[in-house]
């Protein structure tokens, strides 16, 4: 037989002519092809925005057009804040020439082998470009593999054998885009969520897919709510081991084996009937992580959303839990997933045992002014209706250490605490703390003691929907006779020099309501002190004494406080080294006052003085001796009924407008008091005899010849508006 290159000689010229040319145009499509693949040529093509689409490979040949084998082939992409990565070892396409005519890029088929895939959010964002119809469309029929190695989605890493076919069809420039019927499958797979093993020996059958849309239709995760598609899964369970005694919190899991087993079918957002999964999974938790048992989780759907915890109580160990839920209907919010609390009712209990405790007074307060320091059991058995919690909701808190900073003051003992949702419209969510014995210090734990009692009871009480929670939520804090150990703790109070404590012992009780940010709203203490020895304006006093204070709500943005109503009273006082027949008794009523909590603090205060005579006041201003013999005599006059303004800051006191009159005494008197120094006018009138007194520090002026016209020309102290009901 003649060989070809004789019988191709004996064609026609015309066929001979034909031939060569085909074979020019195939030599030229090889020589071109393989160019283009292989040369920088190809990355300029596909890679002229870097920003949203790269895509490199490795060797590439092409032997017939249309088709092509890639090896090493990369893509990334990034739209929004999403990004993915493609790597597959091979690839073979091939791609259908006649669509292109149509300005479609269609490939019937893709074969690849050695297939990655990775999907994660960043931060950095790259927006889409807005709807339009005039891009060319990309059609990639069947994208198969037998080979995938591994997939990420976020922190979730699923390795193992793995097999899939994707199809989908794309519009550029803001077009439309479909996902065809997929499905993708492994066998023998492992699973793992941020580095922390959770499953292996597994079986994963996925199908999906979602119609024709544009991407504003369902943006990003919306995309469920169009989607369709069913999920098997059949693993085993590790266990997972959850340390809260490091400094910060440490998960991973552990060889004990549990199981989960899934059959999900999703559709328009919806899950439907029969859809069911189980998750039994082996639980060590809290400070070392000991071993709680076996966390069972179930849910199912039929009409509704059932869903199922359990946790066995075990001797010891201090958990347990057994919870019962249902959810509305079976649909699932995508773009809203609080939704679903909303459609939430049923019912949850169970014991645990945490190391902090401070979530818990974080639910109701806006400001951590109650904290219980360290950790505790929390006992809970709640309600759920419709998302908000039920009347008859209990939590409870056997005992945990617990503080409270109220106006500068920390209290701290060890509490237990009660929760409890009471009836109502709307329910008032109610937390009692007790305290059996706690103390109470200045300025936090290393402050001077100011008093150590029994039987603290502080209730939190608003609004019981979870939402209202810290809204308008009010707290009660009462206790009673505390035991106050020395007096001289409470010269931090008092300013500088002008009042002083130097001793005595006592008691106190206080009942007071604060807002959500624990600011002091209304209250009422009563102080009683015995054996207290004081200095006052220079005098030495000792005796009993009684403060019943009481604080009306003012206004908080300004930070004005009523105390109008609180009284001062001393009983059985020896003055210095004076000697008296009786003991000397007085007593301060405050008609109108107001605390200014602003720097500067300051107090102003309109107040009737009661006292059993006038001796002490006598005594700030001259020494017994010094005064006239028929001044004496008014030590004898019987009770002294006065007035008076009052301002108090920080180290200095004036009293200003002092007058007392009866029928056989007439007193007014001016007093400044500065740290160490004092100042004053003060007039006495007893029957037709008057004097006065101008005292300036050390100094003495007498003014007995027109005494009153002297003092009514003296200077006030406090300008006249400067009362507490002054407008502000």
């Amino acid at each position: 037989m003649p060989a070809f290159p004789v019988r191709f000689k004996q064609w026609p010229r015309p066929w001979r002519v034909l031939a060569w040319s085909i074979a020019g145009v195939y030599a030229a499509y090889l020589l071109a092809g393989n160019l283009f693949l292989n040369t920088p040529l190809f990355d300029r093509v596909t890679n002229h925005k870097p920003q949203k689409f790269v895509m490199r490979t490795g060797p590439a040949i092409t032997l017939l057009p249309g088709h092509v084998i890639a090896w090493n082939v990369h893509m990334r992409g990034h739209v929004n804040h999403t990004a993915y990565v493609l790597h597959a070892e091979r690839a073979s396409a091939r791609l259908a020439l006649w669509p292109l005519f149509r300005r479609e890029v269609r490939v019937p088929r893709l074969q690849a082998t050695g297939v990655s895939a990775e999907v994660t959010r960043v931060e950095d964002v790259v927006p889409p470009p807005p709807r339009g119809n005039q891009g060319w469309t990309l059609r990639f029929d069947a994208i198969h593999t037998d080979s995938i190695q591994h997939a990420r989605f976020g922190k979730l890493l699923i390795i193992g054998k793995g097999s899939g076919t994707v199809g989908f069809r794309k519009q550029l420039r803001g077009g439309p885009s479909e996902l065809y019927d997929s499905q993708v499958s492994f066998a023998d797979a492992s699973a793992s969520y941020d580095g922390v093993q959770l499953l292996d020996a597994m079986k994963v059958e996925a199908r999906f897919g979602y119609p024709w849309h544009y991407r504003d239709q369902a943006p990003g995760i919306a995309k469920f709510e169009i989607i369709h598609g069913a999920l098997k899964v059949d693993a085993r369970s590790h266990g997972i081991r959850v340390d809260t005694d490091a400094r910060t919190l440490a998960v991973s899991s552990s060889p004990s084996t549990g199981q989960l087993q899934a059959d999900i079918t999703l559709s328009g957002g919806t899950l439907q009937p029969g859809s069911r999964a189980v998750w039994r999974v082996p639980l060590q938790a809290g400070a070392g992580a000991p071993d709680r048992g076996t966390l069972a989780l179930q849910m199912d759907a039929a009409q509704d959303i059932r869903l199922q915890a359990r946790l066995p109580a075990r001797e010891d160990t201090g958990a347990s839990l057994d919870a019962d839920l249902r959810i509305g209907g079976r649909e699932i919010p995508f773009r809203e997933p609080a939704q679903l609390i909303e459609r939430t009712s049923g019912r949850v209990q169970g014991e645990w045992t945490f190391t902090s405790l401070n979530w818990i007074p974080a639910l109701f307060l806006r400001k951590p002014w109650l904290q219980l320091d360290g950790g505790g059991t929390v006992r809970a058995d709640l309600q759920l209706q419709q998302g908000e919690l039920a009347a008859g909701s209990t939590v409870d808190i056997p005992e945990a250490a617990a503080s409270a900073e109220v106006a500068g003051v920390r209290m701290a003992g060890t509490a237990s605490a009660h929760g409890e949702l009471k009836p109502g419209t709307p329910t008032r969510a109610v937390l009692d703390v007790r305290v059996p014995r706690f103390n109470a210090r200045a300025g936090g734990d290393k402050g001077d003691t100011l008093f150590d009692g029994r039987d603290l009871a502080l209730q939190l009480s608003g609004d019981g929907r979870l939402r209202e929670f810290r809204k308008d939520m009010r707290a009660r804090l009462r206790f009673n006779n505390a035991t106050i150990p020395d007096l001289t703790a409470y010269n931090r109070y008092l300013g500088k020099e002008q009042v002083r404590l130097l001793g005595g012992t006592g008691t106190l009780t206080g009942d007071v309501e604060l807002d959500t940010d624990g600011r002091v709203g209304h209250g009422t203490a009563t102080l009683l002190g015995s054996g207290a020895r004081m200095r006052v304006a220079g005098l030495d006093l000792l005796g009993n004494a009684q403060v019943d204070a009481t604080l009306r709500r003012g206004d908080f943005k300004q930070r004005y406080f009523d105390l109008s109503g609180t009284s001062v009273q001393l009983r059985n006082v020896q003055v210095g080294q004076q000697d008296r027949k009786a003991p000397w008794e007085g007593r301060v009523q405050f008609k109108q006052g107001r605390i200014d909590a602003q720097a500067p603090f300051r107090v102003d205060a309109n107040a009737d003085l009661t006292m059993s005579d006038a001796g002490p006041l006598l005594a700030v201003f001259a020494e017994r001796g010094d005064y006239p013999r028929w001044v004496l005599s008014l030590l004898d006059a019987g009770q002294v009924n006065a007035s008076t303004r009052l301002r108090w800051q920080a180290g200095h006191i004036v009293l200003d407008g002092l007058q007392a009159e009866n029928e056989r005494l007439s007193l007014r008197a001016r007093l400044d008091l500065l740290d160490q120094n004092k100042r004053g006018d003060l007039y006495l009138r007893w029957g037709l005899l008057g004097a006065g007194i101008e005292l300036d520090g050390k100094q003495r002026q007498w003014h007995l010849a027109g005494a009153r016209e002297w003092f009514d020309g003296r200077p006030a102290l406090l300008p006249a508006d400067a009362g507490p009901g002054a407008a502000d």
